[in-house]
């Protein structure tokens, strides 16, 4: 194994939160061959540069405060990494109920405020399109618009 992709892998692993698949495209695109990535990996795992559970917790945490992404969302980009189940679950249970209805509220009240539509029941239909894709749970969205 490289020193160079070693001290390169602990360098970015350092500053900030990396999971076993980030850090593995990366060393591809570096010329790492796969025996090397794998060592590499093995070996930053076990001096705990790298951390599937702590990664997935930041993860969550990051994407549910500053970019407001729903749990669903949030899941998919967390498979879509690699990460198993069982962590993504736990993962997102960090998520407050109480914060989650609430972010879920003030998208609601933010795209009310800023969508166009001919009808009540367009705008509504609009709203829940972009609550959707944000990763919020469908049957929450129309609870939510609901209650308005």
């Amino acid at each position: 194994m490289s020193t160079d992709f070693y001290s390169w892998a602990t360098s970015r692993c350092s500053q900030k939160e990396y999971c076993r698949s980030d850090i593995a495209q990366k060393l591809r695109t570096k010329g790492a061959t796969s025996a090397e990535i794998e060592a590499l990996l093995e070996r930053l795992e076990t001096e705990r540069y790298i951390d599937e559970e702590r990664y997935a917790r930041a993860f969550v945490s990051d994407k549910f405060r500053f970019d407001h992404w729903g749990r669903i969302k949030i899941a998919y980009s967390l498979r879509q990494k690699g990460i198993n189940a069982h962590t993504i679950e736990d993962a997102l249970a960090q998520i407050d109920d109480d914060d989650y209805h609430q972010s879920l509220a003030d998208f609601i009240a933010s795209r009310r405020r800023t969508t166009k539509a001919d009808s009540p029941y367009a705008l509504n239909q609009k709203i829940a399109r972009a609550a959707i894709t944000r990763g919020f749970e469908p049957q929450m969205v129309f609870d939510a618009l609901g209650e308005d």
